[in-house]
């Protein structure tokens, strides 16, 4: 399916306000492309009440922070695949995760590969296309090769220990709540490590002077909500505001929207000490995101590279934590 000639346009403004500028190698415009999995406006930087995101909130000083944003699809695949091509899902046909881009769209140019024909080095880390979180981390899950020059699949402890992670459902993470306050240190779990190959390859490119589209994918605060103790310290449980619906609020709704709200049984009606937990929970891993996009941030400075890098955070689509009586993504 092909897109229409506003979508075309609209993709080839934005990249070609890149690509077109002055220089070559190590004075042509970098991209650095953070994303995140299931992360709403919880943030300092959105006004939260509590969450501390200390280096996100820098990143939104210093650049434009958009808000009122909207993502095409609430569901990590379909969203990402409309990210990474400026096509709407309606016209990669991705309306589903677990589908390759390329099973769809077999001639499309994705926003990777403009680079990449630009003379660009483009390496993936971790999470940009769908995949199964947690149960893919350490394999290319439905990853597109060819919108890549490099890609690293990086697996921590969390992946390890999940025999030892709290479900409302045992022995279901991904899409059911779930959570741990774990061990050891930062750089040993999963997003630690991303964050730590992140790092390898600024440091790489620096010393390279080779022009970089590099794109870091975070698997959390995606379901299981696990980090270091730490960041659970952060949050009191007493601090912790559950949200609250007026009573009667679900015949106020449409039937199709009831329904939606209601469907997961585990999570509907949760007892304020289990809300209290998974909300903590949802937080604690925020932060620790926040610590690793931190590092990254750092390194790009350290190493010279941030005067004529762009960087660009965001997250697949928007996530509730109890509003509207429910949880998580779809709506």
């Amino acid at each position: 399916m092909k897109s229409t000639p506003i979508q075309k346009t609209t993709l080839v403004l934005s990249l070609g306000m890149i690509l077109s500028a002055p220089g070559e190698g190590q004075n042509k415009q970098n991209v650095l492309f953070i994303i995140a999995d299931d992360l709403n406006c919880n943030l300092s930087s959105y006004g939260h009440y509590l969450v501390k995101t200390p280096n996100i909130d820098r990143l939104a000083e210093e650049g434009l922070l958009f808000q009122n944003a909207y993502c095409n699809f609430p569901l990590s695949g379909p969203s990402r695949a409309s990210m990474m091509t400026g096509l709407y899902p309606d016209q990669t046909t991705i309306l589903l995760n677990a589908i390759l881009l390329r099973d769809r769209m077999p001639d499309v140019t994705t926003m990777s590969q403009v680079f990449i024909n630009k003379g660009y080095n483009a390496t993936r880390i971790g999470k940009i296309y769908h995949y199964n979180n947690p149960s893919d981390i350490g394999t290319p899950g439905h990853d597109d090769p060819e919108s890549w020059t490099h890609t690293i699949n990086p697996r921590g402890r969390d992946k390890d220990e999940e025999n030892q992670i709290f479900s409302l459902v045992p022995g279901s993470f991904g899409a059911t709540l779930s959570w741990m306050a774990a061990e050891g240190k930062d750089e040993e779990q999963t997003d630690g490590m991303v964050a730590t190959e992140a790092v390898k390859q600024l440091e790489k490119h620096a010393n390279s002077k080779e022009p970089f589209f590099l794109a870091v994918g975070f698997y959390k605060p995606h379901t299981p909500y696990v980090a270091p103790k730490k960041y659970f310290d952060l949050y009191p449980r007493e601090s912790i505001i559950i949200p609250r619906i007026p009573a009667g609020y679900m015949e106020t709704i449409p039937e199709p929207a009831r329904r939606m709200l209601l469907g997961q049984k585990s999570q509907v009606n949760l007892p304020d000490s289990l809300a209290i937990s998974a909300i903590q929970a949802y937080y604690a891993t925020i932060s620790f995101l926040d610590a690793q996009v931190g590092r990254i941030l750092e390194a790009l400075e350290e190493n010279g590279l941030k005067e004529n890098t762009i960087v660009v955070f965001t997250s697949d689509h928007g996530y509730h934590m109890g509003e509207h009586g429910y949880y998580q993504k779809r709506t």
